[in-house]
């Protein structure tokens, strides 16, 4: 696939690692539904590997952020001060993490999403192409803020948020 080898499915992760290799990279995107990943890395980790990280060269990344395993920082995006990403967290295509935010594990910064300082962004959370999100605010974990959205103030876990200002759809799953 686009030039490189695929050896077989999750299956073999246990006769690859046996083989000698040691690491991996979940190399899955999201739309909105991070679970796929989130499964892929834990699949992953459950037979042993450890994770690489991997930044692109246009990506600018504050020396004070911290990335936890297997974070993707795609070209463009910017990462500033004190920002923590959690394991197998994204920061797409010129997406912006303010100073300060959190985002937890297997969350999803969609290409050009932009976020205040202090904002957290729960687990297995996905903030949508384009979205915007205030200062201080809270993204449940679970929860799915839609393209293009601006949100004001703190979205409740597991629900989907859109809209100028955005607002309350219905619950993710």
């Amino acid at each position: 696939m686009l030039g490189v080898p695929v050896l077989g499915d999750d299956d073999l992760l246990p006769r690859q690692y046996d083989s000698g290799v040691q690491h991996a990279f979940v190399g899955l995107g999201s739309t909105s539904d991070t679970r796929p990943r989130q499964r892929l890395y834990e699949s992953a980790r459950a037979a042993g590997f450890a994770f690489a990280t991997a930044v692109h060269p246009a990506a600018t990344v504050s020396p004070s952020a911290t990335l936890g395993h297997g974070v993707t920082v795609m070209a463009g995006a910017v990462v500033n001060a004190n920002a923590r990403l959690g394991d197998n967290a994204i920061v797409n295509t010129a997406a912006v993490v303010e100073h300060d935010c959190v985002v937890g594990d297997h969350a999803h910064v969609a290409t050009g999403a932009r976020l205040a300082g202090g904002v957290e962004v729960g687990a297995g959370a996905h903030v949508g192409l384009g979205a915007s999100v205030l200062q201080g605010v809270r993204i449940g974990s679970g929860a799915v803020v839609g393209a293009g959205a601006v949100v004001l103030g703190d979205v409740v876990a597991g629900t989907v948020v859109a809209g100028v200002p955005a607002r309350l759809l219905r619950a993710t799953r």
